[in-house]
């Protein structure tokens, strides 16, 4: 009942596995989410019968879509978004078609268009492509697009590994800049108990909650 009702509110979308990458106690990972595009959102659930959200991107917060491929994730994408301050999204396909796929589908939503018809418009045209270059992939022309196809792949990889190795830096940095100012704490809350316990041998009569209000 839940998955018609679902299927009659969002007519024009689209639908599939992908992953997503998102951050944990142990640190990044990527998570299997099924995701449902329509006209305003983009809602990922943890499977296919779930009621219940894991999240949802606005449509019309995305600024910019960054087809991305990383070493261990080839069928990568980002959604850079407004969304919590500039929140970018990493999202991978199981294949290139796929991918593919979800890229028409984000650039129709964007544009207003229909989600179903942008979809089944670059199925069709890459099916038909597919069908027409296939007897000629020793020709000249082929290997010359296949070498560029792979340079722009490679300058791709090494433009994304670039950004989220600046990215990471800035992250240990902040942790380090934070893990200084906390030693700063302990430093001075050590420094106040050592001068307290000089003066108690000292032999001087100390009230404890007054030093310690004092020092706070």
């Amino acid at each position: 009942e839940w998955e018609s009702e679902r299927e009659t509110m969002l007519d024009d979308v689209h639908r599939g596995w992908l992953e997503k990458e998102g951050g944990g106690v142990f640190g990044r990972s990527w998570q299997s989410r099924y995701f449902v595009l329509s006209s305003t959102s983009l809602t990922y659930f943890e499977d296919e019968a779930a009621r219940d959200s894991k999240g949802e991107i606005d449509v019309a917060s995305i600024t910019r879509i960054e087809p991305s491929a990383p070493l261990d994730k080839p069928y990568c994408f980002s959604l850079h978004t407004t969304h919590k301050g500039g929140k970018t999204y990493h999202l991978a396909a199981a294949d290139v078609h796929q991918k593919e796929q979800w890229l028409h589908a984000l650039a129709a939503a964007r544009r207003g268009d229909s989600i179903v018809e942008a979809v089944a418009s670059f199925s069709s045209s890459s099916s038909a492509t597919s069908d027409e270059s296939a007897p000629s992939l020793s020709s000249s022309s082929s290997s010359s697009s296949s070498a560029s196809a792979s340079e722009s792949t490679s300058s791709s990889i090494e433009i994304d590994l670039l950004r989220r190795r600046v990215a990471l830096l800035e992250s240990s940095r902040d942790t380090l800049t934070k893990q200084v100012e906390e030693s700063a704490k302990h430093a001075a809350l050590l420094d106040s108990v050592r001068t307290w316990i000089e003066e108690a041998l000292g032999g001087r009569t100390i009230d404890v909650n007054a030093h310690w209000n004092a020092e706070a």
